[in-house]
């Protein structure tokens, strides 16, 4: 082990008056959040479509209403990357029940998508516009919707983790 000031030049960890970050030696955070919202505009353009149960109807998300939080990636020593999220996730939908020429809107509400949660803790709030048996029918059958969520943000985490 080389002793104080007796090493290879390059080698700069001491105390430096410029504050420089050599080599990003110390950490480094980057905001990922423009990406993400990129991302989710992306993977939830157009893409779901779930037949209500006895073909009563469809839903279809109609696309990102919203994000909030945080997504972030760390790197110390150059080279050791951590990514960190913890994400709320917003959707509208849109249901069209069979006989019917009325368009039910609604929101799915994500919560706690974060990297100390498993999708099992996700916080999922289904909400929709309006009264009646209709909405109620359409609300209902947006948990159907989940599995296609879950798909699309586990698309995202990786490719957060892949950056």
């Amino acid at each position: 082990m080389a002793k104080w000031g007796e090493g290879d030049p390059r080698w700069v960890v001491e105390h430096r008056e410029d504050g420089k970050n050599v080599n990003n030696w110390h950490w480094t955070a980057t905001s990922k959040m423009a990406w993400v919202k990129e991302r989710l505009g992306d993977l939830f353009n157009g893409v779901a479509h779930h037949t209500l149960p006895d073909d009563k109807g469809v839903l279809n998300i109609t696309g990102l209403k919203q994000v909030n939080g945080e997504a972030t990636i760390t790197v110390r020593k150059g080279n050791k990357k951590l990514v960190i999220y913890d994400l709320n996730v917003s959707l509208s939908y849109e249901g069209h029940l069979s006989g019917s020429d009325k368009t039910v809107k609604g929101e799915v509400k994500v919560e706690d998508v974060s990297n100390g949660s498993e999708e099992d803790e996700y916080i999922f709030t289904i909400t929709v516009e309006g009264t009646g048996s209709e909405q109620d029918e359409c609300k209902n059958g947006a948990e159907g919707l989940r599995p296609i969520i879950l798909e699309k943000i586990r698309q995202l985490i990786a490719d957060l983790n892949e950056l």
